[in-house]
Parts: C-alpha cells; structure tokens; sequence
C-alpha cells in the first residue's frame, strides 16, 4: 500500500513537463488577472464585509484602494516572474501568498464564489516544487542537475486530485440535496432560463441556453452527463483509460457551462495545463527534428535509384536510359 502511495505521488517525472505547466499556470493567470482591479473592493462600506473562515481566524481586513493597488502590482509582478522563471522560488511564493489573500477577498462580501480555489491550491504546490528545473531563465542561467525525478511528479499529482475532488464534492452535492430530481426533472431548464437574466458574475457567451431549455429531453440528458461527469471524475487518478475519456469530458462540460450559462470558469481550465504530457510531446518534436536533420542531399541518389527501379516494371528501355544517368551522379556525389 505505502509503496503504491509513493509510485503515485513520487514517481520519476520530467522537469520539462513541470516546467511548462509553471510557464503556462502563471503566465495564463498573468494575462487574465492584468486588466483586473482589485483596489476596488477596499472602497466598499464595512456594513458589508462578512469575512470567510480564513479571514476572519487570520484578521485580515479589506485594505485602502491605495494598498490594495500597490498589493495588486506586486502580486501581477510575481506571477510574471513565476511564469518566466526569474527568481522563480521566492516569486512562486510572492504569488501565493499574495494570491490568497486578493482572490479570497471578493468572497467577504456575501457571496462565496468557487471560480478560484484550484488556482490557489496549484499555485501553493507551484511554490513548494522545483518548477524552474527547466524552461526557465533561473535554468539558463544556473542550470541545475535532475537529481530527485520523483519532485517533477508530486506538483502535478497534487493538482489532479485537487480537481477530482471538486467535481466529485460538487456531483455529490447535487446528489445529496436534490437526489435524481436534480437531473430528472425540469431543474436544468429552469436554470438555463435563469441565467438569461443578468444573476451571474458573467454573461452566457451565446443564446444557445435559450434553445436547449426548450428542449426538456435535452436539457435533462445534460443535467444526467454533468452530473455523471462530476461524480466519476476521481477515477481519472487511478485509471489511465478514464484519464483518457473524463478529463477531456470535464473540460467540455466547463466548456458548455461557460457558452451556455456564463459563471467564469476560465481560471479553473487554466489548471488543464497540468494533463497534458508537455515532456513527451518535447521529446517526439525533438527526435523528429533529429530525423530531419539526419537527411542530407546525399540520400538524392538513392531516391533516383528508388525511382528507377519502380519504373523498371512499366517501361525496361526508360529504366536503361536514366540508370547511367544515376550512376554518374552517384560517383560525381563521391568525388565531391
């Protein structure tokens, strides 16, 4: 048991891999976080601050717009470090802990939102990992040997569960407060109809709700998909099969969800980065330039030669006329 526990967490990984889920992670963060403002969530009347767990046992407070934008900057400023890897260990950090607090804040308000807790779960396994190994400029400039293969696996390891048991709580939740009604009745109709009327931090990206709603039949088998999607989604940690199927299944489902109800989950997709085996693909792409590069205009002859000899069944006389021709420039290829 300990040791398939340790094959999991801890087996031989590729820094490369880690490497590009950080550059991708926080460079993705970066570019959907830098036009928004959090300074002015300071502004607000403390008659409406009614602060999360975590604030509240850590007394931490909504600050001034004038701190929260020099908070903001910092935090902005980490995540590109992070992403490009410079000073990437105390950048890594930076960005979690600030990271904590500014995505936490805008939940002290009334309404707890879910959009952003796998981003801070990724971002505190980020930190505490050797990301910058590879594909950084703290690699170029200090590279450093891959002496621990198993601290390249725990990182992403970490992010797959944390995402199954999201969707599973979430399955689970709909299970155990509404039953199959939830999936057998008009429930998702309804929903589709409401979303159409602003209730949102976003807005549907088409109409198509409009018409799925319509259609009850449909709109139930989504509810059912979701619903199964949700629940079955930890077997992705022990089946490579259902790897193959769920996870690009929740993906199209947050997908769906954001086309057709609205509810941001793009930082949430963001963590997809992490399924995808940036090492092997690396390695395919590398030996296939090292195949290319192998071939020289030496190899030209033995094309003619190929050539030749597959018209040598249509036509004798041809293959006899252009086979002194080839001779010729195999030995002119040789002299040269």
């Amino acid at each position: 048991m300990i040791r398939r526990w340790n094959a999991f967490w801890f087996a031989p990984g590729d820094p490369v891999t880690l490497g590009v889920c950080r550059l991708l992670f926080f460079g993705g963060l970066f570019l959907w976080r830098l036009p928004y403002d959090f300074s002015t969530w300071g502004a607000y009347s403390s008659v409406f601050w009614m602060p999360i767990w975590l604030f509240d046992t850590l007394r931490l407070p909504a600050f001034s717009p004038d701190t929260l934008m020099w908070v903001q900057t910092v935090w902005k400023a980490s995540l590109f470090l992070s992403a490009v890897g410079l000073f990437a260990r105390p950048a890594m950090t930076v960005a979690f802990v600030l990271g904590v607090y500014l995505l936490g804040l805008p939940q002290n308000f009334g309404q707890t939102q879910h959009f952003d807790t796998l981003v801070v779960f990724a971002s505190g396994a980020l930190a505490m990992s050797r990301a910058a190994d590879a594909v950084s400029i703290d690699a170029w400039l200090r590279p450093r040997r891959a002496d621990d293969a198993g601290e390249y696996t725990w990182p992403i390891k970490f992010v797959w569960v944390a995402m199954a048991v999201i969707f599973c709580a979430a399955g689970l939740s709909k299970l155990r407060h509404s039953g199959v009604e939830w999936f057998l009745s008009d429930n998702m109709s309804w929903l589709l109809w409401r979303q159409q009327y602003h209730i949102s931090d976003g807005e549907p990206l088409t109409r198509w709700g409009i018409w799925v709603a319509n259609h009850g039949s449909l709109a139930r088998a989504m509810a059912a998909s979701a619903v199964c999607i949700e629940t079955c989604f930890p077997l992705v940690i022990v089946s490579r099969r259902a790897r193959y199927v769920i996870a690009p299944a929740g993906l199209l489902f947050l997908v769906g969800i954001r086309a057709l109800m609205g509810p941001t989950f793009e930082q949430f997709m963001l963590c997809y980065v992490f399924w995808v085996p940036w090492g092997l693909l690396y390695s395919v792409r590398a030996r296939s330039t090292a195949i290319g590069a192998t071939s020289s205009p030496t190899t030209t002859p033995s094309i003619a030669t190929s050539a030749c000899c597959t018209t040598r069944s249509g036509n004798d006389r041809h293959v006899e006329a252009i086979a002194p021709a080839a001779s010729a420039t195999r030995q002119a290829t040789v002299v040269n």
